[in-house]
């Protein structure tokens, strides 16, 4: 569950460690400290105090505090959802809505360049294809997002 979890925060761009920390305490019984955490997943104390931050802003752990002990220590807040709620929200929602505009204003661009000569009536008509293409497969992946949100809510 460790390495899956890591995998898949890699694949989402996000970093390896936290998804690291992330899976093992999804399924540890009992809430663990930053020094349990550094020590199972042999992690640096800064990277794992950056991971346990990043989860806990996204609502997929919370610190708890345990009897006896003055140290802090996380737990999974209760349900896979909550982390794919926040990802969804954070990362890919805001993504999609960029690279949108990103597109536009490459567009924007290209016109400027062929109307300053800067390209070839040719080579404009081969960018601009395999633009349109592009923003075709932006909206198709943004069509997308409804439905990925009647999954993860």
């Amino acid at each position: 569950m460790v390495e899956s979890a890591g995998t898949l925060f890699q694949t989402l761009n996000l970093p390896r460690s936290t998804g690291q920390i992330y899976g093992l305490l999804y399924l540890s019984a009992c809430p663990l400290s930053l020094a349990d955490i550094c020590e199972m997943l042999a992690m640096s104390k800064g990277s794992a105090s950056t991971g346990t931050r990043h989860l806990c802003s996204w609502g997929a752990i919370r610190q708890v505090w345990v009897p006896g002990d003055r140290r802090d220590h996380f737990e999974v807040t209760g349900e896979l959802g909550e982390l794919l709620r926040a990802s969804y929200h954070e990362f890919i929602k805001p993504r999609l809505v960029s690279s949108e505009r990103r597109l536009a204003l490459i567009f924007d661009d290209l016109e400027n360049d062929l109307e300053q000569e800067l390209l070839s009536k040719e080579e404009y008509k081969i960018c601009a294809e395999r633009l349109r293409m592009l923003v075709r497969f932006q909206k198709k992946v943004q069509g997308l997002g409804p439905l990925a949100e009647k999954l993860i809510f």
